[in-house]
């Protein structure tokens, strides 16, 4: 089963249910746990200024997501994050953007005045999996709120993509002790040969989607919760927006986060770019071209053969919503 990257807090199934939440006020910090990419590390202050946590309220509970600001309007997040059926997206004002929220202070948030949905998402097959939330103006602070540019370069493979999240440590996790601490690490974007083993028709990085396979750094992946959070570039020091989390799965088409044989899937921003526009009005700068020392390392362990799935894959919302 593909695993979508959204954690769901669902009360109505018993599914990391938790009476605390009231249903007219935004989730408490203590609230936001087990936040953790797979093997990753903390993300110093100042960081990573342009990610923002969601919270997302659905039928019968509120899922958790991330999202990067772009401007001081627009966030820009997973179309699977406010999908809720095939014509109804979550309402403006159960829409919680958390800024700031490097640290585990929940308390600078902002409402969403509106949702959009991409036109063409695919809620069955995952394609175009983009949104957009408009917000009230942020007051943008270095080092605190920024907005990112685009990386507007050729993706390509065995370059460098550090992921963030706030979602599982691994596969399955689930409610923990952990802090609300923003994690970091780096993944590798896969020959696209490697990656049509879960999507045929995959030919270059520089299309819908990204793909990063866990060869080069096993064990360290995106997973439930990450969804929507931005990825990025670095160049000459500076991050570049480069792609949000959208789903991972194996070869069977298994929910899996690192372990080797995993793959992480990544909507490509950029390849949207002039969709954004369209919806805000805006012109939004691009990054510089690739720093080619800004590749994989040669991978440590060799990647055991791909299994052949046995059936087809199902896309499962973490095994509540399947279709």
């Amino acid at each position: 089963m593909k695993h979508l990257a959204l954690t769901f807090l669902l009360a109505a199934t018993g599914c990391m249910a938790d009476a605390r939440i009231p249903n007219n006020v935004p989730v408490p910090s203590d609230y936001m746990r087990d936040i953790r990419v797979t093997n990753g590390t903390v993300v110093p202050k100042g960081g990573a200024p342009f990610l923002v946590k969601l919270l997302l309220k659905r039928n019968g509970g509120y899922g958790l997501c991330g999202g990067t600001i772009i401007d001081p309007t627009t966030i820009i997040t997973a179309g699977h994050c406010v999908s809720i059926s095939a014509d109804s997206v979550v309402a403006p004002s159960g829409s919680y953007v958390y800024y700031g929220s490097e640290s585990s202070d929940n308390t600078n948030y902002v409402q969403a005045t509106s949702v959009i949905l991409h036109e063409s998402y695919d809620r069955r097959r995952i394609k175009n999996d983009i949104a957009i939330l408009r917000i009230p103006p942020l007051t943008l602070v270095p080092g605190k709120v920024e907005a990112i540019s685009f990386f507007d370069d050729k993706v390509v493979p065995m370059q460098a993509l550090q992921i963030y999240g706030w979602g599982n440590t691994r596969t399955g996790g689930g409610s923990s002790s952990n802090p609300s601490t923003l994690l970091t690490q780096t993944v590798y974007i896969s020959e696209p040969k490697d990656c049509q083993v879960i999507e045929p028709n995959y030919a270059s990085a520089d299309g819908p989607q990204i793909c990063a396979n866990s060869h080069y750094n096993i064990g360290v992946d995106v997973c439930q919760g990450d969804s929507g959070t931005g990825a990025t570039i670095i160049n000459n020091g500076m991050q570049y927006y480069s792609g949000l989390v959208s789903y991972g799965t194996n070869a069977l088409g298994e929910s899996t986060c690192g372990e080797d044989g995993s793959f992480g899937m990544y909507t490509n921003v950029y390849y949207y770019k002039s969709w954004i526009e369209s919806i805000t009005g805006n012109k939004y700068l691009s990054g510089p071209p690739n720093d080619p020392s800004n590749a994989a390392p040669a991978p440590t362990v060799v990647a055991s053969p791909v299994p052949t799935p046995t059936k087809p894959p199902r896309t499962c919302y973490l095994f509540v919503f399947c279709f």
